[in-house]
């Protein structure tokens, strides 16, 4: 992505590298027939709601990447596991085990360490 953006805007390399995705998610409906789609199903707007937030989540990594250093922009986005771990917490009512919560701690050290401007 960094090598695209050098070349193009962020919003022309979202689009340009979505096309694919989109032809790939055909092909495979169009391979795995296996039940009609349920158009009163709750998976429909949870599918939804979960592409909207990866689309946002993609453009906002694709900004971070045109403004800044892709040797920190990217372990930086690796860290989306502990927003999954707190999520599940409040909505699913998971319990954070110790080891889920040192996970957390040393993610979080490992923001502050990697923010730390070392030129």
């Amino acid at each position: 992505m960094k090598m695209a953006l050098k070349y193009a805007e962020w919003h022309q390399v979202f689009l340009f590298s979505s096309i694919p995705g989109i032809f790939i998610a055909i092909a495979m409906f169009l391979t795995f027939k296996t039940s009609k789609i349920e158009t009163n199903s709750p998976a429909i707007y949870y599918s939804i709601l979960a592409g909207v937030l990866g689309a946002l989540g993609t453009i906002a990594f694709n900004i971070a990447l045109k403004s800044g250093k892709a040797s920190i922009i990217v372990p930086l986005t690796s860290l989306y596991p502990i927003i999954t771990i707190i999520i599940a917490k409040i909505f699913l009512r998971e319990q954070i085990t110790s080891l889920q919560g040192l996970g957390i701690l040393l993610a979080i050290i490992s923001i502050f360490l990697l923010s730390i401007n070392m030129e």
